[in-house]
Parts: structure tokens; sequence; C-alpha cells
């Protein structure tokens, strides 16, 4: 069945022609419908010209308004005239994005020519270099900063990025890099193939294709390769938090390094710098040839051979105690067996007059000869350390 109107075909069950609303007759009631339709389209008025213009001489009435039809039926269908323009804009939006995450993997894999003295460039790979530290050890400082992207600021041989989750320390003699330090998971570094953030398993198993002899030694992942060595510190949970790569130097060193907040770090430095790390809320106790400075909040005492506290009087004694940290690998509460990795203690015998156990030891650091002890709370190599000082007694003028 068709509608008698517009020739739209029809169900059985329409009432209303569903194209343009015309009533649909039972076919039994329909005579003729084109006829009558050809009727009734005569006797309809001319419509007005869209152009405004006469039609015999009489403004013409508009048509009939076809009825409303009730309840829903299927409007006309009209073309999608926004599929073409959003799916053009929907591929142009994808192949933005493709170019940008394409020229960030590029820019993230590929280090472009580094500026070198005398104008020359070389290509360092990020392979090589970039992310991963330990390919920096011996290096200056102005290609790992060249390499790795990072602005580093310099404190005598020291050098750290803004925040101070990465440091590198340099050699004065040879202008290379002797010491690697991370200590920040959201600066991305690896260091010997290990991140902040893993735990102790994944440190051990990635540290393996870099390092020989690794051990665990409960809250340190340590080992050597050549003469350089590697250490990652884990908390309580096995998740690495602090990372070295250091070298051992000609002069004895241990390799121990130091920054400041650390005790050894004071050794030689002005009181004044003392003063800009802790304040000068301190307890003083005077001597002749001697000043003792401390704070037993922070856990550390300081001392100087002026018999004043000048800003300019150089710290020749540090005492450490209460878990402060002896050095950036060493902290008080680390076993016997950890602290002689990096410093090499004499035998533990007991103090009678504390009742502990006190290990002498004797080092070069910056050029130095200190010397010192470590006390400990059992005879045994596992046992803990609870306190230490470092004196040097000929401190460069």
């Amino acid at each position: 069945m068709f509608c008698s109107r517009c020739g739209q075909p029809l169900e059985e069950k329409d009432r209303f022609c569903p194209n343009c609303g015309w009533q649909v007759q039972d076919a039994s009631q329909e005579e003729a419908p084109l006829q009558q339709q050809q009727e009734k389209d005569q006797q309809e008025p001319a419509a007005v010209p869209l152009d405004g213009g006469e039609s015999g001489g009489q403004q013409a009435m508009p048509g009939p308004i076809p009825p409303a039809y009730p309840g829903p039926a299927a409007a006309p269908q009209k073309k999608n005239r926004w599929v073409i323009p959003v799916v053009v804009a929907a591929v142009v939006l994808v192949l933005i994005l493709a170019v940008v995450l394409v020229g960030g993997i590029l820019a993230y894999t590929i280090i472009s020519n580094v500026d070198i003295d005398g104008g020359q460039t070389q290509t360092i790979p990020v392979e090589e270099n970039g992310k991963e530290l330990s390919g920096y050890l011996g290096l200056g400082i102005d290609e790992l900063e060249s390499g790795i992207g990072v602005v580093l600021t310099g404190y005598d041989d020291t050098y750290t990025n803004l925040d101070g989750s990465l440091m590198a320390i340099v050699e004065e003699e040879t202008g290379g890099i002797s010491t690697l330090v991370a200590s920040d998971r959201d600066v991305g570094f690896t260091i010997c193939g290990v991140s902040i953030g893993m735990d102790c398993d994944q440190a051990m198993s990635a540290a393996g294709g870099y390092v020989s002899d690794l051990e665990d030694f409960g809250d340190m992942i340590a080992g050597q390769n050549g003469d350089a060595y590697f250490s990652a510190y884990y908390d309580a949970d096995g998740i690495v938090y602090y990372l070295m790569y250091f070298c051992d130097t000609e002069d004895s060193s241990t390799g121990t390094n130091a920054s400041i907040g650390t005790g050894i770090w004071y050794i030689g430095e002005p009181l004044e710098q003392v003063w800009e790390s802790f304040g000068e809320e301190y307890t003083l106790e005077q001597m002749e040839g001697a000043s003792l400075l401390s704070y037993p909040a922070e856990g550390f005492c300081f001392g100087t051979t002026d018999p004043v506290d000048q800003p300019q009087s150089q710290v020749s004694y540090v005492e450490i105690n209460d878990g402060a940290w002896f050095s950036d690998e060493i902290y008080l509460g680390m076993p016997y067996e950890d602290i002689a990795i990096f410093v090499a203690l004499g035998e533990a015998v007991e103090d009678t007059q504390t009742g502990l156990y006190r290990a002498d030891f004797s080092m070069t650091l910056a050029g130095m000869e200190c010397y010192g002890a470590f006390w400990f709370d059992g005879p045994d190599a596992s046992s803990a350390s609870v306190r230490a000082y470092i004196a040097c007694d000929n401190l460069p003028q």
C-alpha cells in the first residue's frame, strides 16, 4: 500500500503517512486515488511566488497544512552533514598526536650534538649515557650536563641539580667525575640499571648486569666494577631510596663523599657554614685552645681549635650521635660490617668506660689526614653503631 499523496510505502497498521502526515483511508473506501488527488490539486490555489511577484492578479493563499499525527513516527531522514568535518578533525588530531609522540620519543632516545671545546662536536648516544648515569663516571661535568639535559650548580667540586636529588663530585686533579648520587625517583635516572623506587630484588637483578661481586647486606646492595663501587640503599619495605657509584682514588681515600648535613662534610669548613645548616642556637663549651658547639636535637657536636666561636674558625672535630649521618653512605645504627665497606675499621675492642665496643679508623678526606672511631653495641660484625667521631689535627690554612 502507498500514500495517495506522496507515494511513500505504507504498512497495514499506518493511519497517517510517516513522510507527509497525510491521513490514510481504507482500501475499500479509496476510489481512484490518483484521480482524486489530481482534482484536489486543481482546486488548491496557487502559492505565492518566492520572489513576491503576482500570480493571475490575485494573491495566492497558502495550501493546507498536513495534520499532525498522534504518537511516535519516523521523522524524515536527514543527511548527517557533521560527519565529514568531525571525521576530518579526528584524523587531524590523530596526526598531531602522532607527530608529538614520535618527536618526544626521538628527543628522548637521540642526544643531539654536544658542544666541545674548540668548536668541535660529538654525539653521545643515549644507550651509553642519557638516563643511565654510570656511563658518566670519569667524564667531565660538562659532558654530564649535556648528556642528561640538566643544569648542575657547583660548590667547590660538588655539583647538584635544582632540588639536590642528583649529585656529582669531580676530582680536582683530573676534572673527571668521581662520584654520582641519585636520591629522588622523580628525577628518572638510573645508576647501574637501578632506579629509585625499585624493590631490592629488582635492584639486585638490574645491577648484576653492571657490577660484579654484588651482595645484599640487609639494607644495602653493594658491589664492585673494577675501581668503581656501587651501592643502593633500601628501606624496611625493601624499596630503594638512595643510589651511589664512585671511584677508589689513588690518595688512599676510602671513596667516602660528603654533602651538607653529614658529619664529615664539616671537617675543614668555617664555623659559619655550620650556622647556616643548623642555626646559631647551640650549647657552647669553651676550654683552653678549643670550643665545642653542640646541637643535641640534630645529633652533632662541632669543635674548633679557637677558644672563641668565630665565624671563620675551622671545624676540626665532629662527633655524631642519635642516628645522625656520618657521611652520605654511613649513618649511626648501621652495623660494623656495612661501615667497613667504606671505612677501614680496626678491630672492635671493648671500651671499659662506656661498656661499648670501639673500632678506630684513619682516612684521607679531601687531601687531609683524619682519624676517628665508631662505637658499637656489641663485639660481632652485625653490631649496630651508636656513636662516632672524626678529627683532623692539621687543617690547611
